[in-house]
């Protein structure tokens, strides 16, 4: 392709300086808008120049999640939630990462059940974000739980992107790595940043969200817990405070506060990741009294707020909601599921999650990213809470004007204290039960249920009776005083008997046996002498019974009773009618359950009052596969532990009485088979044994030797009436190795020949660039040898595409046949060569050993090398050195003895 009338002295080298500088310019090219991808990447994105250039990290400690203090999550998202962020954006000036649209997975996660994956937690709200720095203490072993569990999590977590802070379930209780931290909120962290790869199991335990279990939860909370979790600005509480009062004035207990302002928060403002309003001085003042919309940050940190205005204890969480379920117990995290939410403190139980956002309009966003990325995604099978966004509280309720349900509450229990004092009631009359007789009338700040404690107030012609004694069934609950008000509890009976005796003028008011439908207007026996009446009043005695733990043989679980929100105090707690235990103040008992499979009746009963709940105790099932067609001796065997269908994770597995593995957190595991007859697979866990066995395995090797030896000999039969003889075998197998190795040879062949060209062309251009900018070498000149580089490349692709590489004849000049010939006799010069890792050096290195080591021809090998060096490298036509690299091989082969061992191997054949 070369021309005597180019501008250069050799046309060829020309035309590789040209490329080599083109290539150049675009290597300059993408590594200038790989530069600027960062302005038009989206939020929680990295870019490519990222991807290869390490950025540095702060250290984790002192942090919430584990990671570097100032940030907001940056690239890393919520695996690095920083011990300081804002809400709107993070703290170092960039995106949020809970409003990001990043559809690229953070972490894939297999767990025996769908969770939220907490990084971090903060303690104290700044008016414009949250702070949770805390010195961190190293993880020696498993976590003690603090408060009531529920069930047990087992889960395995693949990290996609480097994190450091480890994404765990709420409670975190063991980690399978010892070189993490725990901080004083409950976040695993690193350190130092785990690379993308990463992989660790845990175990977490969960608190209960049962509503009867909640609203059984009072206000006396630990000290530490209180003045930690309680505390906000006095001018959010100035603004906030008063409204938050008006709103959950009808709620009687922390979890019916909870559960109010989370209902509110999800009927009154809508979700949008487009917030237009950034935050100013105070995010939940704005927020709640401001703005229409927001996202996450702005929800929980509103819910938080509010909750703490009460003296409720509550923190700001973040980390990732469920994900996609992309397989059986499989979820898939991606950079759009970061996520925050609250966790609120309940006397008796511990943290427990809530979540404000509008799930339904989240996940459809979610939805929408993935559409918009090309993905399929369905949030049926995302597995996230959104379908549960309260807990134990309906996803869509009716509001009145406030956002509140029309009503109110006002059902809930109120506990008297040990000083008589009412200490949950809050005294609205709202809910009230009224007796009118003349001119006596007896007024309930509540409905009477069983072992509520109610205020009766009388009094006669709209003022109050002072000193008038009133009893309950009789007992003396006590005397009004000034206001005619006197608290007593209403005793755990069917039915319930009011009796008033004023001083000189007493009157008997009971309430009418009918049904509770709001009428609760009392009678009046006799006119003004002193009397009583036993007139009952039908209560409720039916109780619900909650059980909350695991509920397996031989756990421990808590026991819960109450009617209509009540605990039922001191009441018998019985198993199989075997009583066990009573139950405290709150309604609640710890028992064990029984250690055999079965249903158990679990009642509770105190006086009239009673009821009860029926426990199914799985039992263990174990079924095994082979992770061959058969079972073999000495080959693995699958092994599945169930009960009623669903996986048992960390059961300990045994094969003839020998321990030998744990299964995972799909309940499955592998175990190697002994090299005996049958063997005996046993798995145990919560004190159940389930065993299978394992048999046939001679009998399958003996079948599957048999069927190997009939193969065998007929294979054998056919060879001989093929007269295939053990000579013909060598040599097909002689064959095959020359063929794998020539494949090899060439391929590393070629390598070193692109490495080495790149080398000697990025020469050739510098010189060709020195003389440009000496002068000795004219603009003009570049171009046309440029040009005439690009005609070389489109005559080749041309004669690729028609098939112009098959045979000499398609090609009048015999070049590409000739190119093929030169590389051949380069690989049959490698053949001949000791030098083990040639691939790693150039030609003329790998020429010097084959004539001072190998004793090969030099003048030969010189040929080849030169001719290869022609072709490979300097784009010259090949064809004027075939016939003398024809000559040089066969010298070589002859040298090393190879060409008469190939002649005689074929006259043998012959």
């Amino acid at each position: 392709m070369g021309s005597d009338d180019s501008p250069f002295d050799d046309v060829s080298a020309d035309r590789d300086y040209l490329r080599v500088l083109l290539t150049a310019v675009c290597v300059v090219a993408v590594v200038l808008a790989t530069a600027t991808l960062p302005i038009l990447s989206p939020g929680g994105t990295e870019t490519p120049m990222e991807s290869l250039v390490p950025l540095p990290q702060e250290s984790p400690f002192g942090s919430a999640g584990g990671a570097s203090t100032g940030g907001g999550g940056g690239q890393l998202g919520a695996l690095n939630p920083g011990s300081q962020t804002s809400v709107g954006g993070s703290l170092g000036g960039g995106d949020s990462p809970y409003r990001s649209q990043d559809t690229e997975p953070h972490f894939t996660v297999t767990s025996s059940e769908p969770a939220y994956w907490r990084t971090g937690a903060y303690e104290t709200y700044t008016g414009t974000g949250w702070d949770g720095r805390a010195d961190p203490r190293a993880y020696e072993g498993p976590l003690a739980v603090d408060g009531m569990a529920d069930t047990t999590v087992d889960y395995e977590v693949q990290l996609a992107r480097s994190a450091t802070s480890l994404p765990t379930v709420w409670r975190p209780k063991s980690v399978s790595r010892d070189d993490v931290l725990v901080t004083a909120y409950g976040a695993v962290t690193s350190e130092r940043p785990l690379p993308a790869g990463t992989t660790y199991s845990a175990t977490s335990v969960t608190p209960p969200d049962d509503p009867d279990v909640l609203r059984t939860s009072g206000r006396d909370y630990p000290d530490a817990v209180e003045s930690r979790y309680t505390g906000v600005p006095a001018s959010t509480s100035a603004q906030v405070g008063p409204f938050t009062d008006r709103l959950t004035e009808d709620s009687d207990s922390p979890y019916e506060t909870a559960a109010t302002i989370e209902r509110w928060l999800e009927a009154n403002k809508n979700y949008s990741l487009n917030v237009s309003q950034q935050p100013e001085d105070d995010v939940a003042s704005e927020f709640i009294f401001q703005m229409d919309r927001g996202y996450c940050e702005y929800f929980a940190t509103s819910m938080v707020v509010m909750l703490r205005s009460q003296d409720i204890p509550a923190r700001y969480v973040v980390g990732y909601s469920t994900g996609e379920r992309t397989g059986q117990n499989r979820y898939t995290v991606r950079g759009m599921n970061a996520h925050a939410w609250v966790e609120v403190y309940f006397e008796g139980v511990g943290w427990v999650r809530f979540d404000p956002t509008p799930g339904r309009e989240r996940l459809e966003s979610e939805r929408q990213a993935m559409e918009d990325s090309s993905q399929e995604y369905s949030a049926a099978e995302s597995g996230s809470p959104g379908e549960e966004f309260a807990v134990g509280t309906p996803t869509e309720t009716p509001t009145d004007g406030t956002g509140q349900e029309p009503g109110g509450s006002g059902d809930e229990d109120t506990e008297t204290g040990a000083d008589g004092a009412d200490d949950g009631t809050d005294g609205s009359g709202d809910d009230q039960s009224a007796s009118r007789s003349g001119e006596f009338v007896v007024e309930l700040n509540r409905t009477a249920t069983p072992g509520a404690a109610v205020a009766a107030t009388v009094t006669r012609d709209g003022a109050p009776v002072e000193g008038a004694a009133v009893a309950f069934n009789g007992e003396p609950v006590g005397t009004t005083g000034p206001d005619g008000t006197v608290s007593g509890t209403v005793p755990y009976e069917a039915e319930l008997t009011i009796t008033v005796d004023a001083p000189g003028d007493a009157a008997a008011l009971v309430a009418p046996s009918v049904p509770r439908d709001g009428t609760r207007a009392f009678a009046v026996a006799g006119p003004r002498a002193q009397q009583s009446t036993n007139t009952s009043y039908e209560l409720n005695t039916t109780a619900s019974v909650t059980v909350t733990g695991d509920a397996v043989t031989g756990g421990e679980v808590v026991v819960t009773a109450t009617v209509d929100g009540v605990p039922v105090r001191d009441g018998g707690l019985w198993l199989d009618g075997e009583r066990v235990a009573t139950t405290n103040r709150r309604g609640r008992a710890t028992v064990t359950l029984p250690t055999e499979p079965g249903n158990v009746t679990v009642a509770v009963e105190r006086d009239a009052v009673s009821g009860n709940t029926t426990v199914v105790l799985e039992r263990l099932a174990v079924a095994t596969s082979p992770t061959l067609p058969l079972a073999l001796p000495a080959t693995g065997q699958r092994v599945n532990a169930t009960m009623d269908g669903e996986p048992v994770s960390n059961a300990t597995v045994e094969v003839d009485g020998e321990p030998a593995a744990r299964t995972g957190a799909t309940g499955r595991t592998t175990v190697g088979m002994p090299f005996a007859a049958s063997t005996t697979v046993t798995v145990s866990k919560y004190g159940q044994t389930a065993t299978a066995t394992v048999g046939g395995l001679f009998v399958n090797a003996a079948g599957v030797l048999a069927v190997s030896g009939t193969l065998l000999a007929g294979a054998v039969v056919g060879a001989r009436r093929r007269q295939v003889t053990p000579g013909t075998l060598r040599a097909w197998v002689r064959a095959a190795r020359e063929l794998a190795v020539g494949a090899l040879v060439g391929l590393a062949a070629a390598v070193d020949g692109l490495l080495g060209g790149l080398r000697t062309r990025a020469r050739l251009t510098a010189a060709a660039l020195r003389d440009l900018f000496a002068g000795r070498r004219s603009p003009s000149a570049l171009l046309e040898a440029a040009r005439a580089w690009v005609d070389a490349r489109l005559s080749a692709a041309e004669a690729a595409a028609s098939g112009a590489l098959g045979t000499d004849a398609e090609e009048a000049d015999g070049a590409p046949a000739a190119r093929v010939t030169i590389r051949e006799a380069w690989t049959r010069l490698l053949a001949q060569v000791s030098l083990r890792r040639y691939w790693t050096r150039t030609p003329g290195d790998i020429a010097a050993h084959a004539i001072e080591r190998d004793g090969l021809p030099p003048a030969a090998v010189r040929t080849v090398r030169d001719a290869f060096r022609a072709v490979e490298y300097g784009q010259r036509d090949p064809q004027e050195h075939v016939a003398a690299v024809e000559d040089a091989i066969r010298a070589i082969e002859s040298a090393a003895g190879t060409q008469d061992a190939t002649d005689d191997d074929a006259e043998g054949r012959s």
